[in-house]
């Protein structure tokens, strides 16, 4: 029985959506692409070089490429016998990159909840790093996991499923409601 047969395994990996500061980014990104190629003719046309209208796609698909993978990207967990790795998944040319951004045990962690059971508890409202791992913020299956990081009370918000329910169940006593979460 290999790791991602194992009743302890559960991995997942999910878009995330564009909203708040992410939308704001890439509708900032969009305008400073199109400001770049109007400007760039503009140059080309008053300085009377009009051969180099040729290598604006190139030089526009460049700037492209190395800048809209900063919004761009996607969010995943592991979970293997009560550790779970939370990161992000960017596109590049060599392959796809994982970056591991929270690792926790679940043995430590102070609650894991729904977020409509979660907003209302005192260790979610005294958390002072709140670290947005879902796929967008009024998701019905976003869960809450409070634990003790360097700077207090941290949060890690993610997208739930049925095997992750009956894990964390099972590794954390400080998992509230998740049973009914199992969408």
């Amino acid at each position: 029985m290999n790791e991602f047969d194992s009743p302890n395994y559960t991995e997942y990996t999910y878009d995330k959506k564009a909203e708040g500061k992410t939308l704001f980014l890439k509708w900032l990104l969009i305008f400073g692409y199109v400001s770049f190629v109007v400007l760039f003719f503009l140059a080309c046309y008053i300085t009377r070089i009009i051969p180099l209208f040729a290598i604006c796609p190139v030089v526009t698909w460049i700037i492209v490429f190395f800048t809209w993978r900063l919004v761009s990207y996607d969010v995943y967990y592991t979970f293997e016998h009560g550790r779970m790795e939370i990161g992000k998944i960017r596109v590049r040319k060599s392959g796809n990159i994982k970056k591991v951004k929270v690792t926790l045990e679940m043995k430590d962690v102070i609650l894991v909840a729904p977020m409509d059971i979660a907003k209302n508890r005192e260790e979610f409202i005294s958390a002072k790093v709140m670290h947005d791992y879902s796929a967008y913020r009024s998701s019905p299956r976003l869960v809450v996991i409070v634990f003790s990081g360097k700077k207090g009370n941290e949060v890690v918000m993610i997208e739930n499923t049925p095997k992750l329910s009956r894990l964390v169940m099972r590794y954390s006593k400080n998992a509230v409601g998740l049973s009914q979460t199992t969408v």
